[in-house]
């Protein structure tokens, strides 16, 4: 049998999450606690407010591939560029990034760098709504650590210098902008 081509790949789409379209039964994207947050989690947090989910999906398939969430938050000034200090401000608002997973059969393949630009674009519009500085996350750390280190790092997030947070990244909502329109 051949292998599939991308012309022959039902098309990706990525849509705000809604349980009765999104199975993610079968979703691992090897790191547990994300699994288990996609699958025991997730729902209750956008209930309560704290996150709002996009997932993707292929053609009519409606396995999860991969998803990532967004949330509001606020960082001290103190951590991120001279500017932020400057703002006279004790916290500057930015968008968090809570999760970003791709299943682990998909790695490798575009898909977070797919998911990521499709957080970007969003976090730009609900900037314009609302204002925020940056996106900041959190890479997860696990045997994994470096490789997502630098998976972040290539699409322009940089150490925001939190002391007890070393593994948190922003990047600049003027960056964003600048790189996607």
């Amino acid at each position: 049998m051949p292998a599939e081509t991308a012309a022959d790949a039902p098309a990706l789409t990525i849509a705000k999450f809604d349980k009765a379209l999104h199975d993610r039964s079968a979703f691992s994207c090897g790191f547990a606690p994300i699994d288990n947050f996609l699958k025991s989690s997730l729902t209750d947090q956008i209930k309560t407010g704290m996150v709002a989910a996009w997932i993707a999906t292929a053609g009519d398939d409606p396995a999860v591939l991969g998803f990532y969430t967004l949330g509001a938050m606020a960082v001290r000034a103190d951590l991120g560029p001279g500017k932020w200090q400057r703002a006279g401000v004790p916290d500057i608002p930015v968008i968090y990034i809570r999760a970003v997973a791709v299943r682990d059969d998909m790695q490798g393949k575009g898909l977070g760098t797919a998911l990521v630009v499709d957080a970007m674009r969003r976090c730009l519009g609900i900037a314009d709504q609302m204002g925020a500085a940056a996106i900041v996350l959190d890479v997860l750390k696990d045997d994994h650590f470096e490789r997502r280190w630098n998976f972040y790092e290539e699409l322009g997030f940089q150490p925001l210098g939190d002391p007890e947070n070393k593994q948190r990244v922003f990047i600049p909502m003027a960056n964003v902008r600048a790189t996607l329109g």
